[in-house]
């Protein structure tokens, strides 16, 4: 038997926290969850997860200060990273946005998440990761 894919979860939000544990959970994933980018980095480095969901909007370090720091780290650099976040507005969430990061799109949601089409992207970035090496 497979074992499941780890998902670290990087948010300050405790419901969004629940909610997602709850879906990935369901998902037959494992679920970890770091309340700020620094934790998330430490987390990222021990539990080698095999995906990060990360916010942009937390305390202290922003989410793509974490995501900087996270892909020049030599242990994390192949983690794929999706975000998600307020900022944009679920209204300006057409499907495909990104934030770019050291000249490299990531996939962003918008809050409140979208379950099925966030849980769709999970899988296309863990089988893309899987596939490269």
């Amino acid at each position: 038997m497979k074992k499941p894919h780890k998902i670290l979860i990087i948010d300050d939000d405790p419901i969004t926290i629940k909610l997602l544990e709850k879906w990935l959970i369901n998902a037959g994933k494992t679920v970890i969850f770091a309340k700020t980018g620094e934790q998330g980095q430490e987390l990222a480095k021990r539990e080698k997860p095999d995906l990060i969901l990360l916010d942009l909007m937390l305390p202290g370090q922003t989410g793509t200060n974490t995501a900087f720091k996270l892909i020049q780290d030599t242990e994390t650099k192949d983690t794929p990273i999706i975000f998600i976040t307020a900022i944009m507005g679920v209204e300006n969430d057409k499907g495909d946005e990104s934030i770019e990061i050291k000249g490299r799109p990531y996939r962003a949601f918008a809050k409140p998440l979208h379950r099925m089409k966030l849980l769709s992207e999970i899988r296309k970035q863990i089988n893309k990761k899987i596939n490269r090496n």
